[in-house]
């Protein structure tokens, strides 16, 4: 039982410190007022690393009524990545 806990904790610490050059699980969550146009003008973004290692994003968009139906992931994800990742507050 004690060998089963400690694999089990190993494990759980090698991935949350998962090296730089190897991708992290993440969730993105993007959040828009209903009928209004996408733009990442004066948009928000918060990344944050979660205690078991995944990163979570959180995408605000503000109201806007001209700009675009959709944003392509070639544009969304190096936007994204060009905020700082912050800690949860444990």
């Amino acid at each position: 039982m004690v060998m089963k806990t400690v694999v089990r904790r190993i494990a759980r610490l090698e991935y949350q410190f998962v090296p730089a050059d190897q991708p992290r699980p993440r969730s993105r969550l993007v959040v828009q007022s209903l009928g209004s146009k996408l733009s990442l003008e004066d948009a928000r973004c918060t990344r944050m690393l979660c205690s078991n290692g995944s990163l979570m994003e959180l995408v605000e968009l503000e109201e806007h009524d001209e700009g675009r139906d959709e944003i392509a992931d070639e544009e969304l994800d190096p936007w994204v990545e060009s905020f700082p990742v912050q800690g949860l507050p444990r």
